[in-house]
Formats: structure tokens, C-alpha cells, sequence
């Protein structure tokens, strides 16, 4: 983590509005065992699943800097630092006051010159300046290039300073800066000037979760340097990876931070006028699913409303975001994957199998409004009639499907049902 770490008890005393202050290392699942239950099997049962995903990076990375003296890297300044554009998402810190403010931005143009220190203001509080850190943290995604910070009493003046120290040198931290930004660029330059921005919502999701490994091993693993280069990442990286797309997709975005059994980061997006949270790195199946299916992606998270996320997190962090009260973009809303009874959920089950049988995807997700309808969709799809036929075999047979269909109990407690076609 870039920046260090708060004393839990400092932020506790002091009620900060910035739990984001520890390090967010830990904010990787742990999966539970799912159950995979055949529901329809015409063919034989085919050998383990060990194709990659279509688009997953198979290239090995590996965790050191990029090698400076590389005659290709000749050109790159080394005296001072180039920050691409659309490198931050300011939102907490617009609402600081004008001493916030200033402290802020004095502080980012000393790190930005790689100064060894800056004088802690005098207007404002210790707590107010790890403030000011934590949001600048969340916000500058091109800091990575900081390794620590600590206040210090200069014993010359007797001032309070904030100290840094550097992880990478100037020259090194341009290169990255330079191989994060045409990661991006090429990321994005995959989108259609004709995609409307939920498509790309979608595209950048997907593409994060397919092609960034959950990794809290590397080194770079919180930054977007570790998640668009390395392709290694925790939710931090995760979310200022998807922030610098919408940036440059011209997508307005926050990052939001809380916690759930621990320190958590991810992102809103607003969409005509509506806000919703998108979370990258928890549409990434646990691992023990992630084996099972590599190709898999998860929605529960994408543009999901206060609702979904009150579910298993808590927002503690920079600022009150705004509300995310509206469902209208919600991915089972607007893909037509959510049912309100059980009539409309074997609608929904057969459109999304067709769609899957047309189009050679294996996935879809269905979520059910109640928790009662979620058991008789399950119980229902494979009752038999008096003749012998439930109504997923009036299904397979209306669509002349002779593969194997499962569903996931991944998302039982979320009355979502994962199904897979095989």
C-alpha cells in the first residue's frame, strides 16, 4: 500500500469518515464450496474443465520494475515525473474546506517532485491531514510509486513534517506510468464509438475479471499499474483499474471505500443521472469456483443498487457517496434476468438458454424475487409430471439441446441462481 497504515484505534477515537486508511490487502474472498446440481444431462458427462477463457492473458508476468537502462526506455525522462491524463477520480475531496484543500494539493505537488518531505499545515488537525493522505491515496491512482509515510517531529524546527520514501525512481515510475496508460488505451480502444455506455461498463468488467488474477502476493497488486500490466490485483487495484477505463471512456465514477470482514474498495458509475456500484473484483468467482468454470463471470456486483451492496459491507470511507437508489441499469433488470414468479422465471430460463445454445456461451444468471420463489424454481424446474416430464426437459427438448445444464448455488443467500450449459 502506497501510503502506510492508520493506527485502527487513531481512526476509531476520531471518528474519521476514512476507514480506507489500513492497507486493503485483505480484502480477497474466501469461497465456500459450491454445489453444482445436474439438472439435465442428454450427452456424456465430458472430461475436467481446463480450457482457458477465450480472452485470458496466458503470458507470464513477473513482479520486478521494468528495467530502466532498456535502450527502448532511452527517451523517457528521468528528471521529471509525466502523468497521463485522466490518472485520478476527485470526489471526496471536492467537498474539503479551503485548508483541506490547500493541504491537499500542497502535499500531491510534493509527492509528484518527489520531495523527501512537506510541512504538516498548521490550520488543520493530525487527524484532518491522515485525512487528506487517505483521500489523495483513493483518488491519485499514479502514487504507487510512494512506499511509505510518517510523521515526524524536525528537530531543527520543531515542525511536524510529513515524511516519503520512494519505491521506484523517476525514470522507473515514467515507464510504468507509460506501460499503465497504453494498457489502458488498448483496453478501451476494444470498445465501439456505437456501444452505449453500459456496453462498456460490461466490456471493462469483463474483461478485469477475466483478465486480472486476484493475487495478494504481488507487490503491485493494489495499484492500476498491478491490475492492467501485471494482470495481478486486490480490490484496490481492481478499482482504480476500472476507474482510469471509465475516465478514459469519459464515464463519470467514484471510488467508494468500507469494509466488510475487512478493508474494501470499489467504484460507482453514474448512469443518466443514476448512480450504482460496480465491484470487479467480488464478479470474480471464489477460487474453487473460478478452477471449476475459468471462464466464468459474475453480476451480482455489476451496477448493483444500496440494497445489494448493505448485504455484506459496510460504507466507511472517504465521504457519503451518493445514492445508488435506482435498479433501472441493475444487470438482471436490464438483461431481463430477474423474475417475479415462477412463470416468469421459466420465461427467463428459456430465453437465456436459447440466447446461450445461439451463441455459444455457457453462463447465465437468474435472480428471483423472494426466497421462496427461489426453492420452487429449483424444486419446480426438475418435478416430474405425470408423465414423466419436468419442465426443464420441455425446455431442452423445445430448443433441441443435447448437453449437459447445472445450476450453482454460488448466490442461494442472494436468491440468485447460477446456470451453466455445457
Amino acid at each position: 500500500m502506497i501510503m502506510g497504515i492508520l493506527k485502527k484505534a487513531v481512526i476509531r477515537s476520531a471518528l474519521l469518515l476514512c476507514a480506507a486508511a489500513v492497507f486493503f490487502s485483505g480484502c480477497e474472498r474466501v469461497g465456500k464450496e459450491p454445489v453444482v446440481t445436474v439438472i439435465s444431462n442428454s450427452a456424456p458427462v465430458t472430461a475436467e474443465k481446463t480450457d482457458a477463457p477465450e480472452n485470458a492473458v496466458s503470458e507470464t508476468h513477473t513482479a520486478a520494475p521494468v528495467d530502466a537502462d532498456d535502450e527502448k526506455y532511452a527517451d523517457v525522462p528521468g528528471d521529471r515525473l509525466c502523468i497521463p491524463e485522466h490518472m485520478s477520480a476527485e470526489y471526496a475531496s471536492l467537498s474539503f474546506n479551503k485548508r483541506m484543500s490547500d493541504a491537499y494539493y500542497n502535499t500531491l505537488s510534493a509527492l509528484l517532485s518527489f520531495k523527501d518531505s512537506v510541512p504538516m499545515p498548521l490550520t488543520i488537525s493530525n487527524v484532518e491531514y491522515w485525512n487528506v493522505l487517505e483521500t489523495m491515496r483513493c483518488e491519485q491512482f499514479m502514487l504507487f510509486f510512494v512506499d511509505s509515510r510518517s510523521l515526524e517531529q524536525n528537530p531543527v524546527t520543531g515542525m511536524l513534517e510529513m515524511t516519503f520514501t520512494y519505491k521506484y525512481s523517476v525514470k522507473e515510475t515514467n515507464i510504468m506510468l507509460m506501460e499503465t496508460e497504453n494498457a489502458a488505451k488498448k483496453i478501451v480502444d476494444m470498445t465501439d464509438e456505437n456501444m452505449s455506455d453500459y456496453e462498456k461498463l460490461k466490456f471493462f468488467h469483463d474483461y478485469l475479471v477475466l483478465n486480472t488474477e486476484s493475487d495478494d502476493d504481488n507487490p503491485y497488486a493494489d495499484s492500476v499499474y498491478g491490475a492492467l500490466v501485471q494482470k495481478k490485483a486486490l480490490c484496490e487495484g481492481f478499482a482504480k483499474a476500472f476507474s482510469y477505463l471509465c475516465n478514459l471512456a469519459g464515464i463519470e465514477n467514484m471510488i467508494v471505500t468500507g469494509y466488510t470482514s475487512v478493508d474494501h474498495m470499489w467504484n460507482m458509475v453514474k448512469l443518466e443521472d443514476n448512480w450504482y456500484h460496480v465491484d470487479v473484483g467480488w464478479d470474480q468467482p471464489a477460487d474453487i469456483l473460478r478452477q471449476l468454470y475459468p471462464d466464468m463471470i459474475l453480476y451480482q456486483y455489476f451496477l448493483a443498487d444500496d440494497k445489494v451492496m448493505e448485504n455484506n459491507r459496510i460504507i466507511s470511507g472517504l465521504m457519503s457517496p451518493p445514492a445508488a437508489d435506482s435498479d433501472e441499469y441493475s444487470y438482471f433488470r436490464y438483461e431481463h434476468r430477474y423474475a417475479s414468479d415462477y412463470g416468469q422465471a421459466l420465461a427467463v430460463i428459456k430465453e437465456a438458454c436459447g440466447k446461450c445454445v445461439d451463441s455459444g456461451e455457457k453462463y447465465f444468471m437468474l435472480k428471483l424475487d423472494t426466497s421462496n420463489l427461489y426453492l420452487q424454481t429449483t424444486a419446480g424446474l426438475i418435478r416430474q409430471d405425470e408423465r414423466g416430464e419436468s419442465d426443464i426437459d420441455r425446455i431442452v427438448s423445445d430448443l433441441n439441446f443435447s448437453g449437459k445444464i447445472s445450476y450453482i448455488d454460488y448466490y442461494k443467500s442472494y436468491r440468485i441462481i447460477i446456470f451453466v450449459l455445457e
